[in-house]
């Protein structure tokens, strides 16, 4: 799902929704959406009926956002850490531009939204399970790996979920050359210096 194949009203409201998530305290409601798009909570209704449909629209976009380089990649007959090498920095990018999705995507402010938990723990699921189908399949080609895919994808996650984190919370961090770095020459071997 693009943002861009929505109504400007619910664009808005999605755009809404996701600056009330880069704040930590605050809680999302309706009139709060509302206040920030500059209508009236009936407005709202009229795109959503519900928050979880909004939620619901938040969720596929970042589910899009996410298994989509994933997809791309597994099209790709690149080395599996070039793969992995876009895949790092399109999450990261992802991260960057949507704070108030990055918190999401950790879990905070989720509380809100009926059923998003649940659909958190899929999208992770989904995510962690695409990572290790494209480093098995690597490692089916031959290609060198110190770490088993199970193991790599533990890095990974953990890398990008420490980016989310530090943007969202404004924590120092390693740059993200450096921490591609990091996560390549642990499970590939090789020190990569020109992923950005």
């Amino acid at each position: 799902m693009s943002l861009t194949n929505l109504s400007p009203g619910k664009l808005k409201i999605l755009q809404a929704v996701a600056t009330l998530l880069e704040n930590p305290s605050e809680k999302v409601t309706i009139s709060k959406i509302a206040d920030v798009v500059g209508v009236t909570d009936a407005a709202i209704y009229r795109h959503y009926p519900s928050k979880e449909e909004i939620f619901n629209a938040l969720y596929l976009y970042m589910e899009s956002n996410f298994l989509s380089p994933l997809t791309a990649v597994q099209e790709s007959d690149e080395a599996t850490a070039e793969r992995m090498s876009v895949v790092f920095e399109k999450f990261l990018d992802f991260f960057y531009g949507h704070p108030g999705l990055a918190r999401l995507f950790l879990g905070h402010g989720s509380s809100g939204f009926p059923g998003a938990p649940e659909k958190l723990k899929l999208l992770h699921a989904k995510v962690r399970a695409q990572l290790a189908q494209i480093l098995r399949f690597g490692q089916a080609k031959g290609e060198p790996a110190i770490l088993q895919p199970e193991q790599s994808v533990e890095l990974f996650f953990g890398l990008i979920a420490s980016a989310a984190l530090a943007q969202v919370y404004g924590f120092a961090q390693v740059d993200q050359a450096q921490r591609w770095q990091a996560f390549s020459q642990s499970v590939f071997g090789v020190q990569k210096q020109d992923a950005a």
